[in-house]
């Protein structure tokens, strides 16, 4: 009988690192060739471009300066720091040896920048979208810098103040578009519950849930990227192999196929379909992301195991 090694586990079709590392290489290079296009800007009647006049007719008056283009912007450069993120996970992939734990954390923090992605840029219905994505990006640059406000204060006062005039001024700002609002400011967790028209604040994780209904069996994946990227006695345990050399014990941790195409395989499509999002928004082809689907591992399109 044979015995289960899980540290050689692989399933037929898994990559090795260095494979794995060219595929990602691919799609960073299909990325940049992609949004070059953004240079013209958005396409006429894509979603952006009707966003853009919806905003300009739902603020004729005190229309701050680059207002209309603010959402998109920030989701732009929330994508660019996901594929900075896929470019990492391509140092450790190669490196000597090549340890999978850096792995979740990366691909974890890709998921969570897409879910911010997914939620400035959702499709809505009707015309008066305007209002709708002023809202949703205030929302985004408010929250965060209030965060910044609050870590700020306990390290540096200074530091903490220059953040609260900052956020003062974007208060000022909001509540010179909208009558509505609903801005508690004494603590963090109050941010979950801030309002500004309509739009409410979407927490980190339904965030994530709201991308990952783009992805296949996505309801668990981020569970399971959160658990290993948390200290977890359990999950240190199932990566790990244990020798014993004149009673001695060491740990190693060693790539195990079937992890780290699985791992792999998320940071991808994550960076894959966020990068869609930004493209389709602003009316530009992605034909060189369709050409790296095209030749990427056809299961990766599938449903996901581990």
């Amino acid at each position: 009988m044979t015995t289960f090694d899980r540290a050689t586990a692989s399933d037929e079709g898994d990559l090795s690192p260095a494979d794995l590392a060219d595929v990602c290489e691919a799609l960073i290079a299909a990325w940049h060739e992609d949004s070059v296009r953004s240079r013209q800007g958005a396409a006429e009647d894509s979603a952006s471009d009707l966003a853009t006049d919806s905003i300009r007719a739902a603020f004729p008056e005190h229309l701050p300066h680059n207002l209309e283009y603010a959402h998109g912007q920030m989701a732009g450069q929330m994508v660019d720091a996901i594929v900075l993120q896929l470019q990492s996970v391509v140092t450790l992939l190669r490196a000597e040896p090549m340890i999978p734990l850096g792995l979740w954390p990366l691909v974890r923090s890709e998921i969570e920048y897409a879910g911010r992605v997914a939620w400035l840029l959702e499709p809505f219905p009707g015309v008066d979208v305007g209002r709708l994505r002023v809202a949703r990006g205030m929302l985004e640059h408010l929250a965060a810098i209030q965060r910044q406000r609050f870590t700020a204060g306990k390290w540096n006062k200074a530091r903490a103040k220059q953040f609260k005039e900052k956020r003062d001024e974007l208060l000022d700002r909001i509540r010179l578009l909208f009558d509505d609002v609903h801005l508690p400011l004494d603590k963090p967790e109050k941010i979950d519950e801030w309002r500004i028209g309509d739009q409410t604040m979407l927490p980190l994780g339904r965030s994530v849930s709201l991308f990952l209904e783009h992805l296949s069996d996505g309801a668990t994946l981020y569970d399971i990227f959160s658990d290993n990227s948390h200290p977890s006695v359990i999950s240190l345990a199932f990566q790990s192999s244990l020798t014993d050399v004149d009673g001695v014990t060491s740990t190693t941790y060693p790539a195990i196929p079937r992890v780290v195409n699985f791992q792999v395989r998320l940071g991808c499509l994550t960076a894959y379909k966020s990068a869609q999002m930004v493209l389709g928004y602003s009316g530009f082809p992605d034909d060189s992301l369709k050409r790296w689907a095209a030749t990427a591992p056809p299961r990766w399109f599938g449903s996901p195991t581990l």
